[in-house]
């Protein structure tokens, strides 16, 4: 088989020689500077690409190595933002697999809940932004808050909650300044919000958790820290079954996703999709307590290959949990404690250094520390986040430009 990886990750699950035999297919890249230390000698081609933004710079890249090496059987292009540049290089390149309408099912939030209300399928009242007007028709029909949202972002990234004329007016005004084609409104619906990772196959699920967020999304976008655990019992088995139904509707069967739900008073209320592994945490603690690579099994699948890992060791009783702390913005860093051996059930962290400035938005952007649990019951979990929130106390200072 040949296969087009485009990627840009530069982590250990960018390490696709763990996944793909590159001695068995014939494995060509599209990728950035900082993943060539990942990728095995035995590539068959490897284009390096400053960024992968500018679809159309990939897409040709893409026509170019298929001239030189040949058609190709698979594309994986597995990052959120880089899923419509893999359905188009698969359009133009005549390769099977997701095409742009499909993709769009799962990178456009007013489609995916167009086709899962037309399943049946409960989700919140919500409208396309034509023109800024639209929000304050919308609201006023609701009689509610409201929250505008990017169609196609991620994290929660350009999203407002409006909850009343001051904010609907400042939401407004930025909206006529940055422009509004590619935003949506829907009605805000108050509840914890849960998240389900796994992969699904014909309709059932290979290997799913669900999670309830500590924080939200929305609020991490803004600076606070967000975490998870995952739960057990009725209400966990509730949000895994309308999970399969939501993926169902919309003709989801072999894939890895991440599906975000509101538990309402009423029952679930679907939030968003995606057809990808979640973000932050998710992948190492279900790889590190549950032991499925959710990541290498979606791949493998991909291939048209027996998953390796779900199913060996996914039994496990214990309760995964993730807590990342973002940085704030304009500030570096003075001090920060390490937490490794003085929270129970915190088995791994990711800090910072000091003397760090942190250049970039807040909001997740830069994290000032990332921390993964396990422990023997969802209390335990949650404790220890709530420790961890209590005792990772850090000094910062302003700075009055860029570090250098």
């Amino acid at each position: 088989m040949r296969v087009l990886v485009v990627n840009r990750w530069d982590d250990e699950f960018s390490a696709y020689g763990d996944y793909v035999d590159h001695l068995r297919h014939e494995v060509c890249y599209v990728t950035v500077p900082t993943h060539l230390p990942w990728i095995p000698e035995e590539a068959r081609h490897v284009t390096v690409l400053d960024g992968l933004d500018d679809e159309a710079e990939v897409v040709a890249a893409a026509q170019a190595v298929q001239e030189a090496c040949g058609r190709f059987d698979l594309v994986l292009a597995l990052s959120e933002f880089d899923l419509t540049t893999g359905a188009r290089i698969r359009e133009v390149c005549g390769v099977p697999g997701d095409d742009s309408s499909r993709v769009r099912r799962f990178r456009d939030k007013v489609t995916m809940k167009t086709v899962l209300a037309d399943a049946g399928v409960r989700v919140p009242r919500f409208a396309t932004v034509k023109s800024p007007a639209d929000i304050g028709e919308f609201r006023r029909r609701v009689g509610g808050p409201v929250v505008v949202k990017p169609r196609a972002q991620t994290a929660s990234k350009g999203c407002h909650i409006v909850h009343n004329s001051f904010e609907l007016s400042e939401v407004l005004t930025e909206l006529e300044r940055s422009g509004h084609d590619d935003y949506e409104v829907e009605e805000y619906v108050d509840g914890p919000i849960w998240h389900v990772d796994g992969i699904v196959e014909a309709d059932r699920f290979l290997f799913a958790r669900a999670s309830r967020y500590v924080n939200t999304c929305y609020e991490y976008s803004r600076g606070t820290p967000l975490g998870s655990a995952v739960q057990e019992g009725p209400v966990a088995d509730a949000m895994l079954a309308f999970t399969l139904r939501c993926l169902t509707g919309l003709g989801l069967h072999r894939s890895a996703f991440h599906l975000e739900i509101i538990e309402s008073a009423s029952g679930p209320v679907f939030l968003e999709v995606a057809a990808r592994v979640g973000g932050g945490e998710i992948a190492f603690v279900l790889r590190d307590v549950y032991g499925v690579d959710v990541i290498g099994d979606w791949i493998r699948l991909q291939l048209g290959e027996r998953p390796q890992t779900i199913g060996v060791s996914s039994e496990s009783r214990e309760i995964a949990g993730y807590l990342q702390v973002p940085g704030p913005a304009g500030h570096r860093l003075l001090s920060r404690p390490s937490l490794a051996g003085t929270i129970e059930g915190l088995y791994g962290e990711d800090l910072l250094e000091p003397g760090h400035c942190f250049d970039g938005p807040s909001g997740g952007e830069e994290l000032l520390g990332r921390f993964r649990y396990r422990a023997g019951t969802v209390a335990d979990v949650e404790s220890a986040i709530n420790a961890t929130l209590d005792a990772f106390v850090c000094v910062t200072e302003p700075v009055q430009r860029s570090c250098v």
